[in-house]
């Protein structure tokens, strides 16, 4: 099968040709129609991850195809079923940017679940990361109809997910965005961007909103912003990291609630986030269409910074 991999921790992502594996106990094999990028997939690919790797290391967190296979004991899933999920599993290197990924059916296994009649696998295939960390995010803050909230780093996958979100509940929404890309993201229902490019985005935020604001996102990786950005937050109001950067000094913090946010309980976060789609309550986000030898470039230019929304793989 082809698959984008890397042969070594810290190598470049190279398209090679490697067998496919068949399904052990407990084990599924889903023969992929498409996948999406999300930022793990480099953070896999040098090492980020503290678990176990195989090598060829195939990239790749999110998919959606046909079930091929099924291993022994496996009770949920069955041939010909259509699927979607996250295929992240221990050891790493079973992922999603290749023709074939296998997964095991357990709910810490990332979530593969039957995809609803009607949804193309290209949107389907960008639901679960990314939205399910908006979704498990946003209500780690516990937010609020009437509230305010400051997502940072509104334009990626996760952000504009989590803005779609929080508007819906009633939330007045401030987001960080380029202005070429103010519009854009006021579509999904931001009511006010922060050009971050312009300044320090809490001391625009204060011009605005002198008293402060409910709630924090932040999906960047810069613990010192994300402190200062926690500082905008009233008392008793919430700040979450979802690049897990605050601090143990932010996390004790009394004055307000302070998060490193881990996902939990995958599957009902997958089914929920699904439902919004297919309910047209929300828009899965899809920017650009690549095939799988174009990832490695799609790759570079999401760890650039600046992207928007959701980049899937046509496989």
């Amino acid at each position: 099968m082809r698959a984008v991999a890397v042969r070594n921790i810290g190598d470049p992502p190279e398209l090679m040709e490697l067998p496919v594996t068949h399904p052990a106990p407990g084990e599924v094999l889903v023969k992929l129609a498409a996948a999406s990028v999300n930022p793990i997939d480099l953070g896999i690919a040098v090492g980020r991850l503290p678990m176990p790797h195989v090598f060829p290391l195939v990239l790749g967190v999110d998919g959606a195809g046909r079930v091929t296979e099924v291993g022994e004991g496996v009770r949920g899933l069955q041939v010909d079923d259509v699927v979607h999920g996250q295929f992240l599993r221990a050891p790493l290197g079973h992922g999603t940017f290749a023709e074939y990924a296998l997964v095991t059916e357990t709910p810490d296994s990332g979530a593969l679940q039957r995809v609803p009649d009607g949804m193309p696998a290209e949107i389907v295939a960008a639901l679960p990361t990314a939205g399910m960390t908006a979704l498990g995010a946003l209500e780690a803050i516990g937010l609020q109809a009437g509230q305010s909230i400051l997502v940072v780093g509104a334009t990626g996958g996760v952000g504009v997910f989590a803005v779609q979100l929080a508007a819906a509940r009633g939330a007045e929404v401030i987001a960080t965005a380029r202005p070429e890309a103010d519009r854009w993201i006021r579509d999904f229902g931001a009511a006010q961007t922060v050009d971050y490019t312009a300044g320090e985005v809490a001391e625009q935020v204060r011009k605005t909103h002198p008293g402060g604001v409910d709630a924090v996102l932040d999906l960047t990786r810069d613990p010192a912003r994300f402190a200062e950005n926690a500082g905008l937050v009233r008392d008793g109001g919430a700040a979450v990291s979802v690049a897990l950067v605050a601090t143990p000094r932010l996390l004790a913090s009394e004055r307000i609630v302070v998060r490193n946010f881990m996902m939990q309980d995958k599957p009902d976060l997958l089914a929920r986030i699904t439902a919004e789609a297919a309910a047209a309550r929300i828009t899965v986000p899809i920017q650009q269409v690549v095939t799988l030898d174009e990832i490695p470039g799609a790759l570079g230019r999401n760890a650039a910074g600046g992207a928007r929304g959701k980049t899937t793989v046509r496989i």
